[in-house]
């Protein structure tokens, strides 16, 4: 990309249970927008626990004080005994003096160092960021500067279930990553489950139950469930991500438990037959229209299932910035890995994805089958250490994403959004007699 320099808004926090895994990924993407000063300028949008929109050097802080935290426990990792005791207790000071304490300030308003309340106006005509105090008259004033990209990176609810796509949408503003439909598809894995098996991909099988249907009537759930399925099964809250509210049923009062868990963090779960003899992969699916897709990633779990702290562990590797621990290439035979890399293409058309997403594989070791288990979209699909293992680095990632977004924009515009058959019908409308 070459021109003027464009302002990149990076969009992270939000209401979800994952907000501190965005405010995580936010911080790395921002080290990675600074690295590349020459070509854009960053706007760091910080949104509360209430869904305020927030900016600001306090905003700036949350992030540098997170990219802190971070390097410590990397330097752990690696750190003598009496080192990584220094290093952990440093780390605990800055969590609990500085990292806490900011993220409170802002969801309050405050801060020493300045916060500036705004929020992205849903009409194109404004094209800007507007004051929240200004919100009766944003149609009149325009304060503050324009953003040229959007880069979301909300983990899980109000963010990367489409809801921050559509309104990028409603303001057409370029955005980094899935579009609308795709977006809402990656966070429900019930729907996508269908869309999989609709293109003829294979899944493993599941049911669906709703949280009206376990209040109702444990009994005639759990018969579903024994009717279509053998213990033990995987139950999983059908919109959630970072395996949050995940759990394996033995038996039908585990299953009960798991889904009223589950039912916390979703109206909606997902119970599916669990693969015992398993390997988990997962490979990154980059482009529009012409598709690059990564090696194949294995992942190491310490249970029956990956759960949040397989995938965010205090003791991440030195730069590691996904997933941990993970093999790079798998440790697969090649002809499955390339039948893995084809249906990993074949689901991110499924759904209708575009930029980047991440296609997750559950592989039955027994019988070496493999299994589309979801599509992540932004921002979970923003694997660095994947990419670098495939050849892409950090900066050439983001700005081929920017890129992709700008490429989406442009061909939008040759998009109607009005036609002459509808004012026609208007006009036939007003000769028809009333009554008849």
């Amino acid at each position: 990309m070459s021109g003027a320099i464009r302002r990149i808004g990076l969009i992270f926090g939000s209401r979800s249970v994952e907000r501190e895994i965005s405010i995580m990924t936010a911080s790395k993407i921002y080290e990675v927008l600074l690295s590349l000063r020459d070509q854009f300028e960053t706007l760091p949008i910080f949104l509360t626990a209430e869904g305020v929109w927030l900016t600001g050097e306090a905003v700036r802080d949350l992030l540098t004080i997170d990219a802190e935290i971070r390097k410590l426990a990397e330097r752990s990792v690696v750190a003598g005994t009496a080192e990584r005791s220094k290093l952990d207790a440093e780390k605990l000071r800055l969590n609990r003096e500085r990292y806490i304490p900011q993220i409170d300030n802002l969801d309050r308003g405050q801060s020493a160092t300045g916060v500036d309340p705004l929020f992205l106006a849903p009409d194109p005509s404004v094209g800007t960021l507007v004051p929240q105090q200004e919100r009766k008259g944003w149609l009149r004033k325009q304060l503050h500067p324009t953003i040229d990209v959007a880069f979301p990176v909300i983990h899980g609810t109000h963010g990367e279930d489409g809801t921050i796509q559509g309104l990028c949408e409603l303001a057409d503003l370029p955005y980094v990553g899935a579009g609308v439909t795709a977006s809402a598809v990656g966070m429900d894995k019930i729907i996508a489950k269908l869309i999989f098996q609709g293109a003829g991909l294979p899944v493993v099988e599941g049911i669906g139950i709703t949280r009206r249907e376990l209040l109702e009537d444990e009994a005639a759930v759990v018969k579903r469930i024994e009717r279509r399925l053998s213990y033990p099964v995987i139950v999983k809250p059908a919109v959630a991500g970072s395996s949050v509210g995940i759990g394996v049923a033995h038996d039908a009062a585990e299953a009960l438990s798991l889904a009223k868990r589950a039912m916390r963090f979703s109206s909606r779960v997902l119970i599916e037959r669990a693969v015992e003899q398993r390997v988990e992969v997962q490979c990154g699916v980059l482009g529009n229209h012409a598709l690059t897709v990564s090696e194949c990633e294995e992942i190491i779990n310490s249970g029956e299932v990956v759960g949040y702290r397989d995938k965010y562990p205090e003791d991440k590797q030195p730069g590691s910035a996904d997933l941990a621990p993970s093999i790079i290439p798998a440790r697969i035979p090649q002809a499955l890995s390339d039948e893995i890399r084809s249906m990993a293409a074949a689901a991110f058309k499924a759904i209708d994805s575009r930029g980047i997403s991440r296609v997750d594989f559950l592989i039955d070791s027994a019988a070496m089958k493999p299994y589309v288990n979801e599509v992540n979209t932004m921002p979970g699909s923003l694997s660095f250490t994947l990419w670098e293992g495939s050849g892409v680095k950090p900066a050439e990632l983001v700005v081929r994403l920017v890129d992709l977004a700008l490429e989406v924009h442009r061909e939008k515009r040759s998009t109607h959004f009005k036609s002459t058959e509808g004012r026609a019908l208007v006009d036939r409308r007003h000769l028809v007699t009333p009554g008849k």
